[in-house]
This record gives C-alpha cells, structure tokens and sequence, in this order.
C-alpha cells in the first residue's frame, strides 16, 4: 500500500489493492486519456462559428440577422393581421347565418 500524505498513516493493507506498478500505470493512462479529450475538447470549441471571426465580421453578420429579423417580423405581423381579417370575416358569416337561422324558425 502507498502513503499518500504524511498526515494519513497507512493502517491496514486491503487485498483487493492494485500493485503499485499497476496503480502507476492506471494513473498514466487516466492522465493521458485527460490530456486527449482535452484535446477533443479544444477542437471542438475552435469549430463552433463564431470563435474565429474578427469583431468587425461579428458585427457585421449581427447587423444581418438583425435586418432578417426585422424582415420576418414585418411578415409575421402581416400573417397576423390576415388572420384576423379571415376571423372577423367568418364570424360575421356565422353571425348571419345564426341571425337568418334564428329568424326562418319563427
């Protein structure tokens, strides 16, 4: 068994314990397989769209989705009022038909 710190003696050996060739070796290898997701990790940040573009290419590609934007809201509010011209539409439809039903049962 190894001392890890001089605070903490050793006081009994646990059978199920790895030599401490092989507890070297494990740690290796964890050490290593930090350093290569690390990496992973790294090469994937510099992927994402964005992290390399200059302040000026962001700004101008902000100014874009802003004018997009705008455009799509301009669209929607369109959309909407359509909509409720069609809803207002048929519900004077159905209220003279209901006022025209109302009036032929009497």
């Amino acid at each position: 068994m190894v001392q890890v710190s001089s605070d903490i003696p050793v006081t009994q050996q646990n059978s199920n314990a790895e030599s401490s060739d092989d507890f070297s070796q494990r740690t290796q290898e964890i050490a290593t397989d930090i350093c290569r997701q690390a990496k992973k990790i790294d090469t994937l940040a510099e992927s994402l769209p964005g992290t390399t573009n200059a302040v000026g290419e962001l700004e101008k590609d902000f100014q874009e989705l802003n004018r997009e934007n705008e455009q799509v809201t301009v669209e929607l509010q369109e959309a909407n009022r359509q909509a409720r011209e069609l809803l207002d539409s048929l519900s004077a439809m159905l209220t003279a038909i209901a006022d025209n039903f109302g009036s032929s049962t009497t």
